[in-house]
């Protein structure tokens, strides 16, 4: 059986110069999307970098599995938002377009270019292009902008385009990257370091597949998964992932008032059924997905006149309760508008949270937020503050470099309200509700990421570029996720993955990351923490249960999950296991840190 070659396009914005790489070796040890992301910024940004200078790198990482059991596009770079190992998400149909244009090893962006630019892909044709004519507009603009210009300049409607908004154009730190309307790579300011390229959007097209190794067994495995998987996911089809934000405010789980409450009675406002009923449009799936988790909405009526959006967890979460907003009625005006702006939307729903309890606390004055009366739950407020975020405006200016840099901007004993580490913001999850996520939060090397992000099996998932949401499911059907994952592997790519192979990839790739932020100045003893509100200020859920963290059995807890992965009670790597992976080069690194501790 022919094993699968993989290809990555190059592009140095800074000479113009395209290259076709053979990256097959490669895969063979990072997988692709998010693991050989880590691999290539250690390889490709020195030591040290400025995340915004074009030393840094941009790289949209798929996998072998992308287009047929995997929609997720992992973007790298050095992140500006903490200065550390940078990654995130973005579902949608990209990643599967551009496997099909021929690069199913990713595309790598190295460079600056000298004025806004944009890059046409259709299959082996490469264009950089001026787009002095988009740069200004909001995300959503751009995107129906350039998809019209290029049906008429190509003749082709179907191009998948990825854009920044004007918070990337003016280098907010926590800046995204948006694509097909509401999938958006948000977190850790990838959309910061494209704006930095002067590189406004992405447009790619690919018309013919890849030849993989066995294609009959991976339409068997397909055709298994998709009649026995029906069943599951079925209450995220209808509700799509807004649905968790009420069950977890019951429990004390999901972040009120910048986190000063375990519960409030606006919660009860967020009422999914009503939201259904009212402005429900449609289901909508990412490429290849069964469950089409996405549901778009549509309002027409006041406060701020028509809107189209959609809800998700997590930016919807890191607003309405946590910055007192009524409910969905009034939070999915929010959203999009911070979609559109291109912010991260949980990130700086986190930053105006802080805002707001600052100003509550007369920290911040209403002429210091250049006349914004910043109370709780004040809808336009919100929008106009956002909006000078956007375009470093003001106050804005401030704001804009999140909380690891504007509380010491600030001063006045700020920080002590910004719920952060790492300088990543936590806003929708409360870690007083579960001591598991409380971990899960802080042990990633990224920065403090829900869903236990630094797992080597969740880096895994996002080297195949698989949704997470997924695991679940795959494991059931296929009794396993190291059963379905080297089966998929081995009929993708023609190779004979054992499962000593498969314990090797995961941390490889997991520690190739770690090792990247650890290089960077990450001192896991001292950064895995979190504010102090958690464990000296107790909260009650709806019932009445009092919750707050106990300071000793989450440290406790949080060397537990290093040694279960391999790592020392210091969280650091092993020297013999980064020599018997291949890792040997970042043994003096850790081998400082061990020794200087902090």
């Amino acid at each position: 059986m022919p094993e699968m070659k993989f290809h990555m396009l190059e592009i140095d914005l800074t000479s113009g110069r395209k290259k076709v790489v053979d990256v097959t070796e490669d895969v063979k040890k990072y997988v692709g999307g998010r693991g050989l992301g880590a691999k290539l910024l250690w390889e490709r940004v020195p030591p040290g970098a400025d995340p915004l200078a074009p030393e840094n790198i941009l790289y949209f990482g798929v996998g072998p599995l992308t287009g047929f059991f995997g929609s997720v596009v992992n973007v790298s770079a050095k992140s500006p938002l903490t200065m550390l190992r940078g990654q995130s998400n973005m579902n949608g149909h990209f990643g599967a377009e551009l496997v099909n244009a021929g690069y199913n090893g990713g595309l790598l962006i190295t460079g600056k270019a000298s004025h806004p630019v944009y890059l046409l892909i259709k299959d082996k044709d490469v264009e950089i292009r001026d787009a002095k004519h988009l740069w200004g507009q909001m995300s959503l603009e751009c995107q129906v902008h350039l998809k019209e210009e290029l049906h008429k300049d190509v003749g082709d409607q179907n191009f998948r385009v990825a854009s920044i908004g004007p918070g990337g154009e003016n280098l907010v730190r926590n800046a995204d990257i948006a694509h097909d309307l509401y999938h958006h790579a948000a977190r850790l300011g990838m959309g910061t370091v494209m704006g930095s390229k002067n590189l406004k959007a992405i447009a790619v097209r690919g018309t013919s597949a890849p030849a993989y190794a066995n294609p009959e067994a991976i339409f068997d495995m397909l055709t298994r998964y998709f009649q026995e998987a029906r069943l599951y996911k079925v209450h995220e089809r209808r509700w799509g992932h807004a649905i968790s934000m009420p069950n977890r405010y019951y429990k004390g789980q999901e972040g009120i008032k910048n986190k000063q409450l375990g519960w409030d009675p606006i919660c009860d406002l967020s009422n999914p059924l009503r939201f259904e009923q009212a402005y429900k449009v449609w289901n909508d799936s990412c490429h290849g997905c069964h469950v089409a988790c996405k549901v778009p909405y549509m309002r027409r009526d006041p406060p701020l006149g028509p809107v189209v959006g959609e809800l998700r967890h997590d930016d919807a979460g890191g607003w309405n309760a946590n910055v007192m907003i009524p409910g969905f009625d009034t939070q999915m005006y929010l959203t999009p508008l911070v979609d559109n702006l291109g912010l991260d939307n949980e990130d700086i729903s986190g930053v105006v949270a802080w805002a707001m309890e600052c100003y509550d606390r007369g920290i911040l004055t209403r002429k210091d937020l250049d006349g914004i009366d910043l109370t709780w739950g004040n809808l336009g407020a919100i929008a106009k503050l956002v909006g000078k975020i956007s375009r470093r405006q003001g106050i804005g200016d401030v704001l804009a470099e999140g909380l690891k840099f504007a509380p010491e901007k600030i001063g006045r004993g700020s920080k002590k309200y910004a719920m952060t580490y790492k300088g990543v913001a936590i806003t929708s999850y409360e870690p007083r509700g579960s001591m598991s996520e409380a971990v899960g939060l802080v042990v990633n090397p990224c920065g403090e990421l829900h869903g236990n992000r630094g797992d080597p099996e969740t880096v895994m998932l996002d080297s195949l570029t698989t949704c997470l949401f997924l695991r679940p499911t795959v494991s059931q059907v296929f009794n396993g996720f190291d059963a379905w994952a080297t089966q998929m592997l081995n009929a993708t790519c023609g190779w004979n993955v054992t499962k000593r192979d498969w314990a090797d990839l995961m941390q490889r790739m997991a520690l190739m990351e770690r090792c990247y932020s650890l290089r960077e100045g990450y001192v896991p003893l001292r950064d895995d923490g979190l504010p102090d509100r958690f464990f000296d200020e107790t909260i009650h859920t709806k019932y009445g249960q009092p919750l707050k963290l106990d300071r000793d059995k989450f440290a406790q807890e949080r060397d537990t999950w290093y040694t279960a992965r391999g790592l020392t009670a210091e969280g650091l790597p092993k020297t013999a296991e980064l020599e018997s992976l291949g890792l040997g080069f970042a043994v003096p690194i850790v081998e400082k840190i061990s020794k200087n501790r902090y």
